[in-house]
């Protein structure tokens, strides 16, 4: 069953260390023959550049884009050398043709051999191979190489914070991608250390919120996306079972055995232990910033109460959610809400977090499902669930949809600013 959504894509890669090792002893030869030419590229460089090249081109596949790039690398290396001038410009070209025709293998090759001569001309540090590196991500993604994409996702972060400092305006967009990055990994599972992580994103969504306060102030705007990451992270961090390739070990703290050391287990502790009050924090902020800044969106500060409510019953916090959903309720008729965005949030219930339910005209009948009915109680819990139909009729997908429902958690269905109890709501589950 479709897990559910996230809020809706540190150590520098292997590649780059080798490369960074590379262009050190390089510099160190240059420094070496410095008075001797100046001109000529170091022989480290050439052996290094050369050798991607021409793997790759017995590896090519005929094509028009392909070749026109080729010759025209191949005249500038006989007019200015292997690293001349605009010789990045020319293989980031043929890498992305290379990645545009499925040959993923080979343009990563031509991505790296890129990088290396803009370092070459350019620095270590230098931001032109943004696009390179970004490139390659997408070839390494689509070759599900996914611990090199990280590596290169952390080089990215890194490179940025070395040019613009890591407290700088300018990371905003760096560090939102790089969360997401790992929100994404987290909920593919995708990497060897899942909780890492959650907590890598953790902290760069509590560093993206220092960012803007120190810079913007504490009621911008642009906190809001920020905020709503960390109440993202850690929703996660406080469900978090443990690393699903690990056997499942009964009453530890950790959740699955033998997939941590010791500093690591105490370290994902502390981050669970904090999960609820941390996540807490962070929507309530929203709802403070909302209220505070005069630019906020109609209602937004109630709709953010509304959040706050359902953080409350997502964690068996009941009475604090009643009374933050009536909260909710009285500001959204006091900013002006309409009968029907009212009803939209508060007509029926609502599965806390969103359970991978579908709608009936979406396309995906002709997979297993199951049609259920059942009741909603004022306390957000379902009730009398009784399957309706069931395709294919086996006990265990009839099994696994009464399971989900008996642990799932509701925001209910309210009148009159009261939580009131529904009966008969049907709906269907498909598996893919």
């Amino acid at each position: 069953m479709t897990q559910t959504d996230i809020s809706n894509n540190i150590a520098i890669g292997l590649m780059f260390t080798a490369t960074a090792l590379l262009c050190g002893s390089a510099y160190a030869e240059m420094g070496a023959s410095v008075n001797e030419d100046t001109s000529a590229p170091p022989q480290a460089f050439i052996e290094a550049a050369s050798k991607p090249l021409q793997t790759a081109r017995r590896q090519l596949r005929p094509s028009e884009v392909v070749d026109s790039y080729r010759e025209r690398i191949e005249e500038m290396e006989a007019q200015h050398g292997a690293y001349g001038a605009g010789m990045d410009e020319q293989l980031l070209g043929l890498a992305t043709a290379l990645q545009k025709s499925g040959a993923h293998e080979e343009a990563i090759d031509e991505f790296r051999r890129a990088m290396l001569i803009n370092r070459v001309n350019e620095g270590l540090y230098s931001l032109n191979q943004i696009p390179m590196i970004e490139r390659m991500i997408e070839s390494q993604i689509a070759l599900n190489q996914w611990e090199d994409a990280n590596d290169n996702q952390q080089y990215l972060y890194w490179l940025h914070a070395r040019n613009y400092g890591e407290n700088d305006p300018r990371m905003l967009p760096v560090i939102n991608d790089l969360s997401r990055w790992h929100l994404q990994a987290y909920v593919e599972e995708k990497g060897e250390t899942l909780f890492e992580h959650l907590i890598s994103a953790t902290n760069l969504y509590e560093l993206a919120v220092d960012i803007i306060t120190q810079n913007f102030g504490a009621d911008d705007l642009r906190l809001v996306d920020a905020l709503r990451g960390l109440k993202a992270t850690n929703y996660y961090l406080a469900t978090y079972k443990g690393e699903p390739q690990q056997p499942v070990v009964i009453n530890t703290s950790f959740g699955a055995g033998g997939s941590a050391d010791p500093g690591q287990r105490a370290k994902l502790d502390h981050y669970r232990m904090n999960s609820f009050s941390t996540g807490k924090n962070a929507i309530s902020r929203i709802v403070d910033v909302y209220q505070k800044n005069p630019h906020s969106p109609p209602a937004a500060s109630a709709m953010a109460k509304v959040e706050l409510g359902d953080w409350y019953m997502m964690f068996n916090k009941w009475h604090s959610a009643r009374k933050t959903y009536g909260e909710a309720y009285d500001a959204l008729w006091d900013n002006g809400a309409t009968n029907q965005e009212i009803e939209d949030i508060f007509g029926r219930p609502a599965a806390l977090p969103a359970l991978p339910m579908l709608d009936e005209d979406r396309e995906a009948l002709t997979d297993s499902h199951v049609t259920v009915s059942y009741d909603v109680t004022a306390f957000g819990k379902a009730r009398n669930i009784q399957i309706l139909s069931a395709y294919p009729d086996r006990v265990s997908i009839r099994s696994r949809v009464r399971n989900v429902l008996k642990r799932a958690k509701f925001r209910p269905r309210f009148e009159h600013g009261e939580p009131v109890e529904t009966v008969g709501i049907v709906q269907r589950f498909v598996f893919e």
